[in-house]
């Protein structure tokens, strides 16, 4: 059997959004893919200030981190695309100015706003063990170091005016009506698949994406084979190779399987 790269979200795929937890199933399945001698790793949108520790300690070779724009393998920074100073402080003040919530994700920190308020944000600042203290930093204090941003609003906010302004230097994906996520222009879950078959000269052929949502879609039409969690969003079900089953009904391990990969 050809080795293989998977590469697997975490929100939504290998971690479920409801019970907070990876299934043992899916754990098994990933232990099993490395025995086989396939390369694992996360492919998320997650910054790596909010890389999940319990999840790295499943024993991925690498990350693709902050929707590609940082990169690891075995422990070494392959890539890490970072924003200009000022730029950062710009955006700062514009989402202050045009009233927006949200987090700005970076490697050693995440910011958010002083008065947060959308519920969203408000739960994953308040809720025990998403943030540690560090990354509990607001945007209007400190010194600014994030890469992209995950960004919400309501009828309050002028995310029109934010988006048209930055529209040309960032790519804003739709999650859900209230949410973007915002990710710098040339980068993606694909470009990071990318890099790693250039730099492990390994065919984008014998590559794997699973995922469940919408900013998965670029890794999903970059792999060559594709496969969709059934819990996740039915807009990205057309796009995909296979959809397996929900993430608490052994949605891993059944793909895995179904492809002969374990």
């Amino acid at each position: 059997m050809e080795k293989h790269m998977l590469f697997f979200d975490i929100d939504g795929t290998l971690l479920d959004e409801k019970e907070g937890i990876v299934p043992s199933s899916t754990v098994r399945a990933l232990h099993r893919a490395k025995e086989m001698g396939h390369l694992i790793f996360l492919c998320t949108g997650r910054c790596k200030a909010i890389w999940p520790k319990d999840i790295l300690e499943i024993g991925f070779d690498g990350v693709v981190g902050g929707c590609g724009t940082n990169i690891y393998y075995h422990g070494e920074e392959l890539l890490h695309a970072t924003l200009e100073p000022a730029l950062q402080k710009e955006i700062a003040g514009d989402l202050s100015a045009f009233h927006i919530d949200g987090v700005l994700e970076g490697q050693s920190a995440a910011y958010f706003r002083r008065d947060y308020w959308m519920p969203v944000v408000k739960a994953i600042f308040e809720e025990n063990g998403t943030f540690s203290s560090k990354c509990q930093l607001f945007w209007e204090d400190a010194s600014l170091d994030f890469d992209k941003m995950a960004l919400w609003f309501d009828e309050s906010s002028d995310m029109a005016a934010f988006k048209k302004k930055y529209e040309d230097r960032f790519d804003f994906i739709l999650r859900d009506p209230t949410f973007y996520e915002v990710v710098p222009k040339g980068y993606s879950k694909a470009t990071g698949i990318e890099f790693l078959c250039e730099h492990l000269e390994i065919d984008r052929a014998h590559t794997v994406g699973v995922g469940d949502s919408t900013n998965d879609l670029p890794m999903l039409a970059y792999t060559g084979i594709s496969i969709a969690m059934g819990s996740g969003n039915p807009d990205i079900f057309s796009s995909v190779d296979y959809v397996t089953a929900p993430v608490m009904e052994d949605g891993i391990e059944k793909a895995l399987k179904h492809y002969h990969l374990i």
